[in-house]
């Protein structure tokens, strides 16, 4: 009998697109999130064709991870499917202008949220001798753009954590993809504070990188980037790393300089 998907940050935007989108596949689903009222909602849309266990979680607090997987124990050992989901974007600064504290939120969700769940569930699926784990990163892990800095950095390591993991758990039967939409119609962007204002590419709709979790899922690939021609940043980069970059710069030249003299005439 297949096993659970267990999908972190599923109260909102990608996470609740993916929830939905293993439930229409019959999987059955833990999901865990900040806001347990939004995830009894969710859990009451889906109806009862699937099972479906929620759980209020902070992936943050790397003891209330420990805790609840080992408390509910019944629940998480049926995991199959691990969704590495859970992440946030804060500010638009220049380093020199940025807010710490902002980093450090970032850093906390994007990057050791990730370790905690990874840290408490792959022992579950060593045991099973099976596993697919699913990290959402961003196409902001492979290309520059101006003031992405901390959030940049934070997916950049999601993105060197798969890589790794990859060669890893391979030898235990667990497999390792990952995901990395461009701008996406969710809130993200809102609880950033900066709306998106760049012509191109324009945001996905969160049930558009559900389905390319999906994908990888079934057709075990190990990466999507989103949108398609996205896909050549990464392979332009490892090839031409030095026109890459400058090429980059050029794109972002006039963003670059808003930005500055907005920061100036603070």
């Amino acid at each position: 009998m297949s096993g659970a998907v267990f999908i972190t940050g599923a109260s909102a935007g990608i996470g609740a697109a993916c929830a939905r989108a293993f439930a229409r596949e019959g999987r059955d689903l833990i999901l865990v999130a900040r806001r347990l009222d939004r995830l009894e909602q969710l859990k009451n849309e889906l109806g009862s064709k699937v099972r479906v266990d929620v759980f209020g979680l902070d992936v943050t607090d790397r003891q209330a991870v420990i805790d609840l997987v080992q408390s509910q124990a019944e629940v998480f050992e049926r995991t199959e499917i691990l969704l590495n989901n859970a992440g946030m974007a804060l500010g638009r600064e220049p380093l020199h202008a940025g807010n710490p504290e902002d980093w450090d939120r970032m850093l906390d969700l994007n990057v050791k949220g990730f370790l905690y769940v990874l840290h408490a569930v792959l022992p579950i699926l060593i045991r099973r001798g099976t596993g697919h784990v699913v990290n959402l990163s961003s196409a902001a892990g492979h290309y520059m753009y101006p003031n992405g800095n901390v959030y940049a950095a934070s997916k950049f390591a999601v993105v060197g954590l798969s890589e790794s993991l990859t060669a890893e758990v391979a030898a235990l039967g667990i497999r390792v993809s990952l995901v990395d939409p461009g701008p996406t119609q969710t809130s993200f962007t809102a609880a950033r504070g900066v709306p998106f204002q760049r012509k191109y590419p324009r945001p996905l709709p969160a049930a558009r990188v559900a389905e390319a979790v999906i994908d990888v899922v079934e057709h075990d690939r190990y990466e999507r980037v989103l949108p398609r021609w996205l896909r050549i940043a990464p392979l332009v980069r490892a090839v031409m790393p030095d026109r890459f970059r400058a090429g980059m710069i050029r794109d972002f030249r006039d963003q670059s300089g808003e930005l500055a003299q907005r920061w100036r005439a603070r």
